[in-house]
């Protein structure tokens, strides 16, 4: 015959074991959210700088240009005008 005994399987892990393991899982995420973090914001000053320096050099070069070509200036700021204004009041009048 054939034996039908239940047996209920032996549990895997316990609490204390479970809880180990989730605090360690839980200090690799922080260790990790912190390295991310770390690279994250030097990679930012990097570009913050690099972008400071390129932006210095076109708003000089753009004072130069705007000295040297003062009604160049003043037409292309009005066109913008211009147009900008003509896509605001398309907006506002849906």
């Amino acid at each position: 015959m054939t034996d039908f005994t239940i047996k209920a399987p032996a549990p895997k892990t316990t609490a204390k074991t479970g809880a180990k393991r989730a605090k360690a899982a839980v200090d690799k995420a922080v260790e990790t959210v912190t390295e991310k973090a770390h690279v994250a914001a030097e990679f930012v000053g990097e570009k913050a700088e690099i972008g400071k320096t390129w932006t210095l050099e076109k708003a000089q070069a753009a004072h130069v240009v705007a000295e040297e070509r003062p009604i160049a200036l003043a037409v292309g700021t009005f066109v913008a005008g211009l147009v900008f204004g003509f896509l605001l009041a398309r907006n506002f009048d849906r």
